[in-house]
């Protein structure tokens, strides 16, 4: 069968692709679309010194360690991926690229060890000056269809805050809307800080083929207090996902996790429910129970119980946890097929 031929298949068939293999979406479960199991987000510019319980208190609060930034050990993932697990979770997306690291072969046995899907991702975070967008292009595809030594990506991204005036950036967004279309596979980006670049990142996609209903625009929590300003994003089509919760106010905090839930429940107000997605980002050390920190399970143990303490009816705890990613993971037909 050919490349293409596998993936019209794969997506008429409305399967999620997880490490393990195809999965049917019902499967699933609670789901966080965000989060990474292992993955090192270093720039080799943080002073490293083993992270200790000394050290522990003030990485917390903000300063740079590079041990905190390195997701290496998958033991200590299989436990904080069981604890999800054992919190009522069903799935986890990560989406560490191959340049932050990423360990296809591990990702699987930590799927196997667990029984959670697990989703990996693919395409570039950043780049590094030599991105040609034909070739990544074809590699996103492969990464889909055939995977590294047979596991396959389930998503495209997570994709940095990229400007589409970069040459090696555009290449990047060219590259990802092109796959999207190819295979169906969904987008995740982040949130450009500047209104008029987020627009024209999705004009550009858009223009490459990719479905705008397909693209997950993330790290909005910074405009949760503002809901407004997420308006021009739902028009386009996206989700918007809040992934910052559960981290220890600090100097790095982009948001709190009140005003978080609160504009989920004015976003729901508004109509929007069904583009709202949640999670936390795990991308570091601190963040994981190991450390003092609220895993992969904060969502579904707290930030879930205080919505519903605020407002939020069953229904739409099970639309922002379950239902509005799978439907994101579900490889729907290229528009090219339909």
């Amino acid at each position: 069968m050919s490349t293409t031929d596998s993936t019209m298949a794969t997506a008429r068939a409305a399967r999620v692709v997880t490490v393990t293999g195809d999965l049917a979406p019902d499967a699933l479960g609670a789901v966080m679309p965000h989060e990474h199991l292992l993955s090192d987000f270093g720039d080799g510019t943080e002073p490293y010194e083993p992270l200790t319980m000394d050290l522990l208190g003030e990485v917390s609060m903000g300063v740079p360690n590079r041990d905190n930034l390195l997701l290496g050990d998958e033991e200590l993932a299989v436990r904080e991926a069981t604890a999800f697990k054992q919190a009522g979770g069903g799935a986890l997306v990560d989406v560490t690229t191959p340049d932050l690291g990423r360990d296809p072969a591990a990702l699987r046995r930590i799927a196997e060890a667990t029984g959670l899907a697990v989703v990996m991702g693919a395409g570039r975070y950043r780049q590094n000056g030599s991105e040609d967008a034909d070739r990544l292009t074809e590699e996103i595809v492969r990464d889909i269809t055939e995977g590294v030594d047979g596991v396959r990506a389930g998503v495209i991204g997570e994709l940095g805050a990229l400007d589409p005036d970069d040459p090696a950036e555009r290449a990047i967004l060219v590259a990802a809307a092109r796959a999207s279309a190819v295979t169906g596979a969904a987008i995740t980006l982040g949130r450009s800080a500047d209104p008029t670049t987020q627009g024209r990142v999705l004009d550009l996609l858009a223009e490459e083929g990719a479905d705008l209903t397909r693209v997950v625009v993330g790290h909005c929590d910074p405009l949760s207090p503002r809901p407004d300003e997420l308006e021009p994003l739902l028009e386009r089509g996206v989700f918007v996902q809040f992934d910052q919760l559960g981290r220890l106010p600090s100097v790095l905090s982009v948001a709190d996790d009140q005003d978080v839930a609160a504009a989920v429940l004015e976003l729901a107000r508004r109509g929007h429910a069904e583009r709202v997605l949640l999670s936390q980002d795990v991308s570091a050390k601190a963040q994981l129970l190991a450390y003092g920190g609220g895993g992969y399970g904060f969502i579904l143990q707290q930030f879930v119980q205080y919505l519903r303490m605020i407002g939020a009816d069953d229904a739409l705890v099970e639309t922002v946890t379950v239902g509005n990613p799978r439907r994101l993971l579900t490889i729907t037909t290229p528009k090219a097929d339909s």
